[in-house]
């Protein structure tokens, strides 16, 4: 089983990805949080540093966009920059990038899909997709899929929810099977994986599926993707350490290029949001991390998480 971590933004970044690399593992591919053009067609310095330091050869750029000039524009930046592959968002249900025809936005409108493809498909780089099942009802799917059935496209990865149910609600897991049965390409499955039985459920459900991609699961459990693939840490001091090592990774990544309390728990409290189910009496855990307002009573109150231990 082929196991993507999904783009978060807010969370997997280049700090996440390479710590998470480096001390967990069980990822097959990585994925950058969407990089977006800016008034000017800039893009932020934020979203050049995850793609610029250096070529990953498992990472995969996402973008966002609704013109054929900014599908261009990524294409020959990221070409440039020495990528073999891309992948474009049509699955993004923030509202304000939706009312700009963008993510999940721009599914109910397959002719502009098929314009920009078009025009802006190069052999020099492969293309992905990551969207949803529709924005207002899954009625979309079908012309969504024709229309990239037209096209080289590498793989589709498939969140089974509307643009406009956002995360809430359930997965659509009929549309999902439709997905599987309409596309002439690679279809892999996003959404709702938060332990090892979520994915035994979705591969009893899709036995032929070969791809997953996962998300929040990954970071409620740091370890899930090697469960799935039976490389399970079996010590509770072991998974620890490991948890010890990875946030230390990110703080000290962090707090070499931000300058001041406030930047740096900007960037480190948001994460325990999800971090915080690796540890027993989690919600304790959580609550001491929201709670401070200063790098010494963060570092408190991680000290606290830590004498939790690790969940089995």
């Amino acid at each position: 089983m082929k196991i993507a971590l999904a783009p978060l933004q807010g969370f997997t970044d280049l700090v996440f990805r390479r710590a998470f690399a480096k001390y967990i593992g069980g990822i097959d591919q990585f994925y950058t949080p969407f990089l977006v053009l800016q008034k000017g067609d800039e893009l932020r310095t934020s979203h050049r540093r995850e793609v610029e330091p250096n070529v990953e050869e498992n990472l995969v750029p996402q973008f966002i966009g609704n013109s054929l000039k900014e599908f261009i524009f990524f294409r020959d930046y990221l070409i440039d920059l020495g990528y073999k592959k891309m992948n474009w968002n049509l699955g993004c249900p923030f509202p304000m990038l939706v009312k700009k025809k963008k993510g999940s936005g721009l599914l109910p409108f397959p002719d502009l899909i098929e314009e920009i493809l078009s025009g802006g498909l190069d052999d020099r780089i492969e293309l992905s997709v990551k969207m949803r099942i529709g924005y207002d009802s899954s009625d979309e799917l079908g012309a969504v899929l024709s229309v990239l059935n037209q096209f080289k496209i590498a793989e589709i990865i498939v969140h089974p929810r509307l643009g406009k149910q956002l995360y809430k609600g359930e997965v659509d897991l009929k549309a999902f099977e439709q997905a599987m049965v309409l596309s002439k390409h690679p279809i892999t499955y996003n959404g709702d994986i938060n332990s090892l039985e979520d994915f035994q459920r979705c591969l009893e459900q899709f036995p032929s599926l070969e791809s997953i991609m996962i998300g929040r699961g990954l970071l409620k459990d740091v370890f899930l993707a090697k469960k799935i693939k039976g490389e399970d840490i079996s010590s509770s001091q072991e998974r620890l350490d490991l948890l010890e090592k990875i946030h230390g990774e990110i703080y000290d990544s962090y707090d070499s290029y931000l300058s001041g309390d406030t930047q740096i728990l900007s960037k480190l409290k948001p994460i325990w949001e999800y971090f915080a189910s690796n540890f027993n009496n989690e919600r304790k855990v959580y609550k001491a991390i929201k709670k401070a307002g200063s790098i010494k009573k963060y570092n408190a109150a991680v000290a606290f998480a830590f004498q939790q231990g690790a969940k089995d």
